[in-house]
């Protein structure tokens, strides 16, 4: 076998690793120092960390960068589709949930105030997250969307994802990565008002921001190293599988690209090519393989595993009804389609917590609220409440649903509220 070619327990306990004492406690640094002292400890540890020094994060605009036209019409043609998907994903406003006993109930979703997006750009400039997080938040009914993206070498954001802000509409974008940026969203400084929400994938450095501020804003999830399993059998094309191991291989040093295979043959196939093709990759501690004597067993693992992304090739798409857990699938087809410009949503939960979080979606842009509205006769509901209350021993409660039953419920006092809405209209 020309790679690594491990157990399926020995894979689990590679991705399902843990953050490490010394990440935690230099971003626990970061963000004291951010709340502290805002903007003055923003601009010191961009100095120390990508060597740029800014008096401010937030970009001035001096118009949009000008990009080839092929180039734009790529991103026209993937947002067009990310918003399409988003669309008809996106939960009623109102919707009605229950009619009956003398009360209307339903729940109401609402868009969230100001959310952040985090637009990585540290080995590679990734504007295809810009779409990924903006697009939803804008279908959601976001209005006030901030950008932040590490600074390039000359203390701009890479242009390419400027002009992809320039083009949604965004008139807030801020040159800051790492932890500082997450604690300037979540904290706020003198240049950036804190958000409600920050979303988006990121280094090791990102994602344990997220998870230390996620008792303050809302984050999306814990995005790790990419990840992806590519489960084959003949006569699949050996020739995809391979590139398509690289091309999640070649996101980080520490991403997982599995290939799973009862056809021996075929595994050795497929190693050897991607190796030919990039013997760096290839060679990468979380690429190799995984041997299964059954599709049965095949199964169990991609299900244990969760991973990111999973790849079905030949007769493995048969079993796709079979992977519950997984954050996005694709059958017969590359994932870095789902990379661009499928569109569904590319930021998803690594790590194997695809068994518990989803594809950030049009959702995560919205909170839920209920509303409870008397239409008729609620008497018996309110004295069941009455009944429950005194079981709990809260009296206040008890006497506020009998008053209610005896006084508020019946049918003359919803007639009541009736009439008196239509003094007010």
């Amino acid at each position: 076998m020309p790679w690594a070619c491990r157990s399926t327990d020995e894979w689990l306990r590679r991705v399902r690793g843990e953050p490490s004492p010394s990440v935690s406690a230099a971003v626990a640094r970061i963000l004291a120092e951010v709340r502290q002292s805002g903007d003055a400890a923003v601009r010191e540890w961009t100095r120390r960390l990508d060597g740029v020094d800014r008096p401010t994060s937030r970009v001035a605009w001096t118009g949009a960068p000008a990009l080839p036209p092929a180039l734009v019409g790529a991103l026209e043609l993937a947002g067009a589709r990310i918003r399409a998907f988003a669309a008809r994903s996106r939960p009623p406003e109102d919707r009605d949930g229950l009619t009956e006993g003398g009360l209307s109930v339903r729940t109401v979703w609402e868009p969230l105030g100001r959310v952040a997006v985090y637009v990585p750009a540290g080995r590679f400039p990734l504007a295809s997250s810009l779409l990924m997080g903006v697009i939803p938040a804008q279908v959601a009914g976001v209005r006030d969307i901030v950008v932040l993206t590490p600074p390039q070498a000359n203390g701009e954001p890479d242009p390419v994802t400027l002009a992809a802000a320039a083009w949604l509409g965004i008139v807030e974008v801020h040159a800051v990565g790492g932890a500082q940026a997450v604690a300037a969203a979540a904290f706020g400084t003198e240049s950036l008002r804190p958000v409600d929400a920050l979303v988006g994938p990121g280094n090791m450095y990102v994602t344990e921001a997220k998870r230390q501020v996620a008792d303050r804003i809302r984050i999306d999830g814990l995005n790790g190293p990419s990840e992806v399993v590519v489960w084959g059998e003949p006569p699949a094309p050996a020739a995809q599988a391979a590139r398509d191991l690289l091309a999640q291989a070649e996101h980080d040093p520490a991403s997982v690209a599995l290939l799973v295979s009862q056809d021996a043959a075929w595994r050795d196939e497929v190693g050897r090519m991607a190796s030919a093709l990039s013997p760096e990759l290839a060679s990468q501690p979380g690429v190799g393989a995984v041997v299964v004597a059954t599709a049965a067993e095949a199964v169990r693992f991609v299900n244990a595993l969760a991973p990111e992304h999973l790849e079905l090739w030949g007769p493995a798409g048969a079993h796709a009804g079979q992977i519950t857990q997984a954050g996005a699938t694709f059958v017969d087809c590359p994932s870095p389609l789902g990379d661009y410009v499928a569109g569904p949503n590319h930021v998803l939960p690594t790590g194997g917590q695809a068994r518990r979080q989803s594809v950030l979606g049009v959702e995560d842009f919205l909170r839920r609220r209920t509303e409870t509205r008397q239409t008729g006769n609620s008497q018996p509901l309110a004295e069941a409440g009455a009944l429950l209350a005194a079981a709990e021993g809260l009296d206040r409660h008890r006497e506020a649903l009998a008053w209610f039953a005896a006084e508020g419920a019946g049918e003359g006092a919803a007639a009541a509220v009736s009439a008196a809405k239509g003094v007010a209209r």
